[in-house]
């Protein structure tokens, strides 16, 4: 007799609990709209970083703004980097010019162009770069 009423406890406790597992919302929505915006997001802010370098290492003159910047920091770039995406945000645009002033405003503090002394790699990485973008 005891086990019965054990058995039934158990059964009973089982059954209450599973409503109450059911009812929680997932707290990782994975909707496509989310994975897509993420990705986005994920892209325009290694756009935007991307500008920020290379437009300090104009206002280091590590780099000239005829040394093939302009294909790496348009916005038509811009458009083509982001590629299959299909949220653009009506801000991208004033995002990449406050990106290209905070490069030029970093490159304009004292010792920030020490920088590239420090790590000529990177001089060189950047020149690379805008000059595989020129062509």
């Amino acid at each position: 007799m005891r086990i019965f009423g054990i058995a039934a406890l158990v059964i009973a406790l089982a059954s209450a609990s599973i409503p109450v597992q059911a009812q929680q919302p997932d707290p990782h929505p994975t909707t496509i709209r989310a994975k897509l915006k993420a990705k986005y997001l994920e892209k325009r802010d290694r756009f935007m970083h991307r500008v920020k370098d290379v437009y300090f290492a104009v206002g280091c003159k590590v780099l000239a703004r005829e040394a093939g910047i302009l294909p790496l920091t348009s916005s038509e770039s811009y458009l083509a980097y982001i590629g299959d995406q299909t949220i653009i945000d009506t801000r991208d645009e004033s995002l990449r010019q406050a990106a290209m002033q905070e490069g030029l405003d970093r490159a304009a503090r004292p010792g920030e162009c020490d920088y590239y002394r420090k790590h000529p790699e990177a001089a060189e990485a950047l020149r690379h770069a805008a000059a595989d973008a020129k062509r």
